[in-house]
């Protein structure tokens, strides 16, 4: 670590790494993570309505 700031790098790419990697490990955490439900995309709320086949002939 102490290599790492005492680098010869200027503070905007110290800042740049320190968001890369840590957008890497972002990345790679999802990536690894078990999905526990499934995917679903939706927002479930109940305002959906079904029409019933006879419904539908009428």
């Amino acid at each position: 670590m102490n290599n790492f700031i005492n680098n010869e790098w200027s503070p905007l790419e110290k800042k740049l790494m320190i968001s890369t990697f840590f957008l890497l490990g972002v990345v790679i955490g999802f990536g690894f993570s078990p999905i526990k439900k499934g995917i679903y995309c939706g927002n479930n709320n109940g305002a959906t309505r079904f029409i019933k086949k006879e419904e539908k002939d009428q």
